[in-house]
This record gives C-alpha cells, sequence and structure tokens, in this order.
C-alpha cells in the first residue's frame, strides 16, 4: 500500500473515458486530504499520459463541466495562476470524514484496514504447513467425493483445488 487515495465510487457513472478516467484518478492521488487542496500539474499529467498540453487542457476543461453529486469534477479559477480546485472530491471525502483539522477520517480508515487485516490474519486454511506443491500431490491423492466437500477458499492456494478438479476430467 505504496500509494493509498480515495476516490468517489459515482464517478463511475460519469461519461468519460478510460484515459479521463486515469487522469481522474491521478488527480484524486494527488489531492492533499491534510491541507484540502489539489495538486495539479499539467506538464505532469501530459508526460505521465503521454498526451499534448492540449489535450490534457481540454480534459480539465470537460472535467469543469462533469458533475458528479451537483458539483464538478474539477474547478479552476485564474488569477496570476490557474488555481485548481475538486470540489466533487472534496465532498466527498468530508462525507467519509475528512474534515480540515479532524482526524476522523483517519481513523475511520484505519479502523476499517485493522477490520480487514485481522479478517485476514485469523483465517484458518486448511493443510497450513503444505506449500502449493504439496497441497498438490495430497489433494491429487484425494478420493473425487471426498475432494468436492472443499472449497478453493478453504486453501491458502485457492487455485491448488481448481487445478487438481480440472486435471481430473
Amino acid at each position: 500500500m505504496s500509494k493509498f487515495y480515495l476516490t468517489d465510487p459515482n464517478i463511475l457513472t460519469a461519461n468519460i473515458s478510460d484515459t479521463e478516467f486515469r487522469i481522474y484518478q491521478y488527480l484524486c492521488s494527488n489531492y492533499n486530504v491534510l491541507k484540502k487542496s489539489a495538486y495539479v500539474r499539467i506538464v505532469d499529467i501530459a508526460g505521465l499520459h503521454q498526451l499534448t498540453k492540449d489535450e490534457v487542457e481540454k480534459i480539465l476543461i470537460k472535467f469543469s463541466q462533469i458533475k458528479v453529486n451537483d458539483l464538478p469534477l474539477l474547478s479552476m479559477t485564474k488569477d496570476k495562476y490557474i488555481k485548481f480546485d475538486m470540489p466533487s472530491h472534496k465532498k466527498f471525502l468530508e462525507e467519509v470524514g475528512f474534515k480540515k483539522f479532524s482526524n476522523k477520517g483517519f481513523q475511520a480508515i484505519n479502523g476499517h484496514l485493522k477490520e480487514v487485516h485481522q479478517a485476514e490474519f485469523n483465517k484458518v486454511y486448511l493443510f497450513p504447513t503444505l506449500d502449493q506443491h504439496e497441497l498438490y500431490d495430497h489433494l491429487d491423492d484425494l478420493p473425487t467425493v471426498d475432494l468436492q466437500k472443499y472449497k478453493s477458499s478453504q486453501f491458502q492456494y485457492p487455485w491448488v483445488l481448481r487445478d487438481v478438479i480440472k486435471n481430473r476430467a
């Protein structure tokens, strides 16, 4: 989890192409949750996605016209420099619990991640001491009736059961 960021799942309902979706994901990953500010460099986006500067500008303008949760994906204001904001993303983060000068969002995410990790670590697998090759040999020696009682989620290597059943057919 070297690069963790949140994105509103409602973005999937927006009418955007794959490239535009990847650019929006990039913008979300560069959004500063603590400062509530968007970091957008047109040159970085163009270089990363192999687009021209004009193509990126057109996509950013399109983002300012697309609305999710009644807010645009991106807003731009021009003073001395162009400043970007992500109102829809900001509202989503506030709904999750990320508010300025508050760590409730981080606590919620950490609590959820701990639950997920505890569920993974507390899972008891069948034949935990066997590696995938030994498990294959052990399952291959079992009768078909006994083999059908097992589910692939019960094993540390779930593909082994599928392979044994596939090779028996």
